[in-house]
């Protein structure tokens, strides 16, 4: 049978498919609704001709006044003495010069910027890229992209229809979560609610919040942590409350804000129940903050409550989206000097922060936490109806950027801002429904030494639960026979615990899993299928050929077309950055040196050019299973037009005559944002390996204005093998291999009596005795397949 796999690719090749499952009648009324979106272009986005985007720093004398010039407010929460951003016309930046403000413009023609912005996103969908997530989409995409990942993960997700706007669109939602288990049934989990689009004109917002439903379906067979939670919980993600005013943001007014209601809209995040009509919203049908005639006045606010009630006290988390300022804002909103009563404010500031962090490790792009108020009042919002009202932990996320494009973000910053996101939300769900959550420090990597027992750290973290530290433990064996064996693990400080895998003979794989319990007695494993689906690493001979650390010089090469420190060479220094242009402030394994670009120079970043760094030839002709390991810090994503270079990797096999490429990072990528990223190649997947093997890095600066920086530490090349050719299972030790005879006998016992590890069949590990035997003999008597 076909699987239709969506991951991140366009729906194309799942057409047929997605319109068997969903019904011909549907796909075609989403398709011929998506044509007449697309075709009312009666007012073409243009009612901001001769309107400019300013920013003023009003006093509370001037700031009512200053709101009163504006067509529209951008600033989320506009306060007196904070900055504010408005679009105004030549007579309101008269009326605000008149008050004394001394408006700074920040766009000089919005129309213009509106048709460039359309334009490309019209080029870009004509275009159909190869990934869904390099252009914003139409309502009817989304609805039609959502719904299609449940026709092909049916038994992850599935979708229904939770109201209709005031227009009579569908508000449609999508909840993904793992099978029924025995004792865990899927309906019963904790639930997890995401929302995006309240706001008509944050366009990022629908658009990340389908990634985070799209990820988590591609993640669940792969990725132990997001498996972990999708057999815990339920994740409910409503990416578009309102419809009406998002199509009307594509067809009229681009920076339209609230719903349909009456032509004049009301803004559904002060429609809210709790503390309703107070301070931050506004009773004038003219305001774009206007909170609606009562409570839950409009049917889409209604509809996500009611949806919200039916999961009763299974709800327990949930995340509002929109756009701009980059903060993650927890409540209480909803008047001046509220705060949140303890022991939650102290939970939600810890909580937030944690976010901010997870956020920001993903591109460096830093989300401010802050409690809602902290910024102005906003009473009737989402957060403090869900805090307030339900009792669930509800924190407001504002995605990209901090006011450059504001809602007119370029569509190639979507998938950056999802990704990043996407990390944010995890850990959010974790701490909100699980009792504890896992997640290793370090990768596992593709070998361990044979022979020798080998250190892996964990964090264990608490959610909902508290962790008993001392039930940590480890569960593994060898050979994939024989029951797991415990051992404890050791705290390293904070929430990160040291394990130790047990020493394996050559060619063998150890197979792990790690569990802790709750003060209460409830024990949990990771990977949460426990020894049913354990994480795995091969033991090999790990032959190091070449290490360098770049503390003294191994006889590595720079050239290129730029020169020069000021233009951003390569250079072999200790970072001295200080990290605000995407420079590196320390190097990868904390030797002190790696090579950057124009280090001399405060880290001056590449001009006008191409830097190259080459090391030097690696004589790998008797190492056709050599591998190469190299740390590599890129960033261009700041300057004045950011996100258009590369750095390029490369390898060559004979002596740089001709090369290969490894990888290109960037333009705009997860690793493209600063961040040192460790990245291990097998040569022979590029380059038959020889005796000219040589390795270089290209950081390049062709665009009109990338702030390129760059960092090269940590290049090793090793080999992974084993001095013999290795048998079919543990007891098959000795020539011929492949069948099981008395010189494996005569192997095993020579090895025993010498207390070489290859005898170390069982554990404990580490010491020789009967259970070695026993697993021999039990390994002999299988024999080979």
């Amino acid at each position: 049978m076909m699987r239709c796999t969506l991951g991140r690719a366009p729906l194309l090749a799942c057409g047929l498919a997605v319109s068997v499952l969903l019904g011909a009648g549907a796909a075609s009324a989403l398709a011929q609704q998506d044509q007449a979106q697309q075709a009312e272009p009666d007012q073409a986005l243009a009612p901001y001709a001769g309107i400019r985007l300013v920013r003023v720093v009003p006093d509370q004398k001037t700031y009512q006044a200053a709101l009163d010039t504006a067509t529209s407010v951008w600033t989320h929460r506009p306060a007196p003495g904070r900055a504010v951003e408005l679009l105004v016309s030549d007579d309101g930046i008269a009326a605000l010069t008149d008050l004394g403000l001394a408006p700074v413009v920040l766009i000089d023609d919005i129309q213009r910027e509106v048709d460039a912005h359309m334009e490309l996103v019209t080029r870009l969908a004509a275009q159909r890229g190869a990934n869904w997530y390099d252009n914003y989409k139409t309502y009817n995409e989304i609805v039609t992209r959502v719904q299609g990942m449940a026709a092909a993960r049916p038994d992850l997700a599935s979708t229904s229809v939770f109201g209709s706007s005031l227009e009579g669109r569908d508000l449609v939602e999508i909840t993904i979560t793992g099978p029924d288990q025995p004792g865990n049934m899927g309906g019963s989990r904790p639930v997890v609610l995401l929302n995006g689009c309240q706001h008509a004109r944050e366009w990022v917002s629908p658009m990340t919040v389908t990634y985070l439903a799209d990820e988590l379906i591609a993640r669940y067979d792969s990725d132990p942590r997001v498996r972990a939670l999708l057999d815990s919980a339920r994740v409910v993600i409503a990416p578009m409350v309102n419809p009406d005013g998002y199509v009307y943001s594509w067809t009229n007014e681009r920076f339209w804000r609230k719903n349909r209601r009456g032509g004049f809209g009301v803004d559904l995040n002060r429609n809210w129940g709790y503390e309703w009509g107070g301070e931050g919203s506004s009773g004038s049908t003219d305001s774009e903050i206007y909170r609606g005639t009562a409570p839950f006045s409009e049917p889409e606010t209604a509809a996500l409550r009611d949806l919200s009630l039916s999961f009763g006290p299974d709800l327990v988390s949930h995340l509002d989206y929109h756009s701009f300022s980059q903060l993650v804002l927890w409540p209480f909103g909803y008047d001046f000097g509220v705060t949140t009563p303890e022991p939650d404010r102290t939970l939600f500031d810890n909580l937030s922060n944690e976010m901010s962090a997870s956020i920001q490790s993903v591109y460096g792009e830093f989300y401010t936490p802050m409690q809602s108020v902290d910024l102005y009042p906003a009473a009737g919002d989402s957060s403090d109806w869900y805090y307030g009202q339900l009792g669930v932990t509800s924190f407001t996320i504002e995605l990209r950027d901090t006011g450059s494009f504001g809602f007119v973000l370029p569509p190639d910053q979507i998938l950056p801002t999802a990704e990043e996101n996407f990390e944010g939300m995890l850990l959010f769900a974790e701490r909100t429904t699980q009792l504890l959550s896992f997640s290793l420090v370090a990768p596992v990597p593709a070998f361990v030494e044979a022979g020798q027992t080998n250190d892996l750290d964990v964090n264990v973290v608490e959610g909902v639960g508290t962790l008993d530290s001392s039930s940590v433990r480890l569960h593994a064996r060898v050979g994939g026979v024989g029951s797991f064996v415990e051992t404890p693990g050791a705290s390293v400080g904070g929430d990160t615990y040291r394990l130790t895998l047990p020493a394996a003979p050559c060619a063998e794989t150890i197979e792990f899993f790690i569990t802790a319990q709750t003060l209460a007695g409830q024990t949990l494993a990771f990977p949460s299928g426990g020894e049913s689906a354990p994480l795995s690493v091969d033991a090999a001979e790990l032959t190091t050929i070449f290490a360098d650390n770049f503390e003294s010089n191994l006889g590595w090469s720079v050239s290129g077309n730029v020169s020069g420190t000021a233009s951003g060479v390569w250079e072999r220094a200790v970072p001295n950055g200080g990290g605000d242009r995407g420079d590196p402030v320390s190097d990868f394994d904390g030797s002190g040196r790696c090579f950057l670009t124009g280090a001399a120079d405060g880290n001056t970043d590449v001009d006008g050019g191409t830097t190259i760094l080459t090391s030097p030839a690696f004589d790998l002709s008797a190492n056709p299973e050599a591998s190469i390991a190299y740390s590599r810090w890129f960033s261009n994503n700041a300057g004045g037009a950011p996100d258009e270079d590369v750095m390029l990797v490369e390898i060559s096999s004979n002596n740089g005559a001709s090369w290969t490429e490894v990888e290109t990072v960037g333009p705009n990528t997860s690793e493209s944002g600063g961040g040192w990223f460790a990245r291990t190649v097998r040569v022979a997947d590029f380059v038959a390996p020889s005796a000219q093997v040589r390795l270089r890095f290209s950081a390049s600066d062709l665009g009109s204005g990338s702030v390129v920086e760059a960092g090269v530490d940590a290049v090793r090349v090793e080999e992974a093998a084993c001095s013999s050719p290795g048998g079919c299972n543990a007891a098959d030790l000795a020539a011929p291999f492949g069948t099981l005879d008395f010189s494996d006998v005569v192997a095993f016992l020579g090895a025993f009596g010498a207390m070489d590890p290859a005898a170390d069949l069982a554990a404990p590990f580490g010491t020789l005795d009967f259970s070695d035997v026993v697993a021999f003999l039990g390994a002999f008597g299988a024999g080979c397949p």
